[in-house]
């Protein structure tokens, strides 16, 4: 009967974050995926999206970085 009025205190207290609809998880498992959930909710998003002119200047620099570095103008040639 203790066992139940815990229950019963337990889920009066927190609703339910995660529930398992199938299989039998360990409590580790369940530990682990609350960590993955907890730890994904606590991202920064304060980060801005990047403007145009960021994206132009890195596809222009990944471009740069391509074609390698200029040649002198006389190679070979003395």
């Amino acid at each position: 009967m203790i066992d139940n009025q815990h229950a019963e205190l337990a889920s009066e207290a927190a609703p339910a974050c995660l529930q398992v609809t199938h299989g039998n998880p360990t409590a580790e498992e369940l530990a682990v995926l609350a960590a993955i959930v907890s730890a994904l909710g606590c991202q920064d998003s304060t980060d801005p999206a990047p403007s145009g002119t960021e994206i132009r200047r890195g596809r222009i620099r990944r471009r740069r970085e391509l074609n390698g570095a200029p040649l002198p103008w006389k190679v070979g040639r003395h």
